[in-house]
């Protein structure tokens, strides 16, 4: 199996599917690339949603799951996973069309679809608001001798308690243990 510059082929996914002009093989270029843009976009939604809280429209709030009864938040964490499962579904299907149109042979869609997966990865799925890295730097206030601990949360989602000791006007690292 080797990969090869020629678009132009037929029965191109399904049969009489054929590519026989230059706008053809543009066009399903640019389907490739879409194909892989839309499968970082579903990764990047499925972020958000595992994150997502159950108490109202903002990622995770500790201090608003006292005040809705355990029905209701069983409720949403149901309607959540079924949402989920729904873009999972999607994330699948598309990746595997993405894979037949890579495995045609035509080095186009393979360059197509890996260089419109980083960029995807890079706009969809960079640093969000809701998610937090380990490596958070924190500053402190002025006025504290000693910050309050911070939440950090590490790849297997676990949340961890780090205290972190400043002096005024320092940045620090805090260590996660």
């Amino acid at each position: 199996m080797t990969y090869n510059f020629q678009c132009y082929q037929n029965n191109f996914l399904f049969n009489n599917l054929n590519i026989t002009s230059f706008g053809d093989c543009f066009g399903s270029v640019i389907a490739c690339m879409s194909f892989a843009l839309l499968i970082e976009l579903s990764r990047g939604i499925d972020l958000y949603l595992r994150n997502y809280s159950v108490t109202g429209n903002h990622p995770r709030s500790h201090s608003s799951l006292n005040q809705l009864s355990e029905k209701t938040i069983r409720k949403r964490r149901f309607g959540l996973h079924i949402v989920r499962t729904l873009v999972r579904l999607v994330q699948t299907a598309l990746s595997y069309i993405l894979m037949l149109m890579v495995m045609n042979n035509f080095v186009g869609f393979l360059f197509s679809a890996v260089i419109a997966l980083g960029i995807g990865y890079y706009l969809l799925n960079g640093v969000h608001p809701y998610t937090r890295s380990a490596n958070h730097v924190h500053i402190s206030n002025a006025n504290s001798e000693i910050t309050n601990p911070t939440d950090i949360t590490n790849e297997n989602e676990e949340i961890l308690q780090a205290p972190v000791t400043t002096t005024p006007n320092t940045r620090t690292l805090p260590i996660n243990t």
